[in-house]
């Protein structure tokens, strides 16, 4: 299976990368951890490393472009060396860049990810807890995963990362609607009726990596996708 780990900057996409990979192995699964950030340097051992052919600092300084400028040059860079990436293993796991709207957003980030996809590909969205413990900030974050889904074509889970910093009950959060006003609330009661889109409705998937916690869960939502036999409740 080949699974995105897709997320805001600072979410803990390379972190979870890391430590659900290891939870993996020690499960028994031929695991392969790959990094597909051009701009960073991963913090575990790479399978594969797309720094090992594109280098986002080399091409600022090559062409003299600011780094959201270099990202995307990097992206198309990234395009050359995709059949590479193409790898074999129970589960492959692709710590996507830091900056996720330049990924999802570019039609080389997009490319990348059909090239790579086949029937058994998922992506993760990780949504931080201390960014969605407000029905704003939730309903947000749940958009986001809907997007993602729907610009690379791939089935996605939710999973709120940072669970041991923050303790998040999602169908409370979403009662704090009721206590909006005007305007506003009939927007976020509207834009609420997404969250029955997202695997939130069924499961919430809570994770830590400091902690490990969390990822048999994980790792269940994801064989659940590919599985007649589950339904992510």
């Amino acid at each position: 299976m080949k699974v995105f780990i897709i997320g805001p900057a600072g979410s803990g996409k390379s972190t979870l990368v890391k430590e659900f990979g290891a939870f993996l192995k020690s499960s028994g699964y031929d695991v392969k951890l790959v990094n597909l950030d051009p701009a960073s340097q991963p913090i575990y051992r790479a399978d594969l490393d797309v720094r090992d052919f594109v280098r986002t600092e080399e091409i600022m300084k090559k062409l003299s472009l600011g780094i959201n400028g270099a990202l995307l040059k990097s992206m198309d860079e990234m395009l050359n060396f995709v059949d590479l990436f193409n790898l074999s293993a129970d589960f492959v796991l692709y710590d996507t860049p830091g900056q996720m709207e330049l990924f999802i957003y570019s039609q080389s980030g997009i490319e990348f990810v059909k090239r790579l996809s086949d029937k058994f590909t998922a992506g993760v969205f990780i949504l931080e807890s201390a960014m969605v413990s407000s029905p704003e900030n939730l309903i947000s974050g749940i958009l986001q995963n809907v997007v993602i889904s729907l610009r690379l074509s791939i089935p996605m889970i939710t999973a709120i990362s940072k669970s041991d910093l923050v303790d998040i009950d999602v169908k409370e959060i979403l009662k704090g609607l009721d206590q909006r006003e005007g305007l506003i609330s009939e927007i976020m009661e509207n834009l609420a009726q997404i969250f029955e889109y997202s695997t939130l409705k069924y499961r919430t998937i809570k994770v830590s990596s400091v902690k490990k916690t969390g990822f048999e869960d994980l790792l269940s939502a994801l064989r659940e996708l590919f599985c007649a036999c589950g339904d992510l409740s």
